[in-house]
């Protein structure tokens, strides 16, 4: 089930991410990045070039936040990722677009990681991951920062790789499997699929001459 979070009433569940909102914290990234850059401020430009691929590896890989933070440069080969999910154990193994692996490679590159080195790493210690709070709290930054009106959270990213795979292919069963959920129903319930979408598709839906 999606995760939720406290409310005053209730509980409230995390939506995934409006597309008009990531590309806006895209943008806030890539901007901010270009000019730590020109300012010659070496640790700004990192920051914000990690929080950049922090969503951009979020929203297209469809990994728990957990899994996107234990990605290493050795994970990434010969255009495809290998990694085992921290929750289930289970092995993910499979080619990636190629302007992602090129966005991948070029992370990799302009920072200087090597084999072993994790993607996202933390200030604090020698080659450590940020935590997932640390992860939360950038992702939580920027979707403020762009005046994001709705519950949002680390789950956000993979809810809208979600939501935009099904409302482009129609794929459910697919989706499923990728996300390792149970059922069907599972997946819309994540997705946050409600009755205004059905009746939305239902209503643009015509067969005829």
């Amino acid at each position: 089930m999606s995760r939720t979070f406290r409310v005053n009433f209730g509980r409230k569940t995390v939506r995934p991410f409006e597309a008009h909102d990531i590309n806006n914290m895209l943008v806030l990234c890539k901007k901010t990045r270009n000019q730590a850059e020109v300012d010659n401020n070496e640790e700004q430009r990192y920051l914000w070039d990690r929080n950049y691929m922090i969503l951009v590896i979020g929203m297209n890989l469809a990994f728990r936040i957990e899994d996107i933070l234990q990605l290493r440069v050795d994970n990434f080969k010969n255009g495809g990722v290998y990694t085992r999910e921290f929750k289930t154990n289970k092995e993910q193994s499979f080619e990636l677009h190629p302007s992602l692996y090129k966005d991948i490679q070029g992370y990799i590159n302009r920072n200087e990681l090597i084999d072993g080195e994790y993607l996202f790493k933390s200030r604090k210690g020698v080659n450590k991951p940020i935590t997932r709070q640390r992860a939360w709290q950038v992702i939580k930054q920027l979707a403020d920062a762009v005046k994001v009106s709705y519950p949002v959270g680390c789950h956000s990213l993979r809810k809208y790789f979600a939501r935009q795979y099904y409302e482009k292919t129609g794929d459910i069963i697919g989706l499923k499997e990728m996300l390792n959920h149970s059922s069907e129903r599972v997946t819309l319930l994540y997705i946050c699929w409600n009755t205004d979408d059905k009746n939305e598709k239902r209503k643009n839906f015509y067969l005829g001459s």
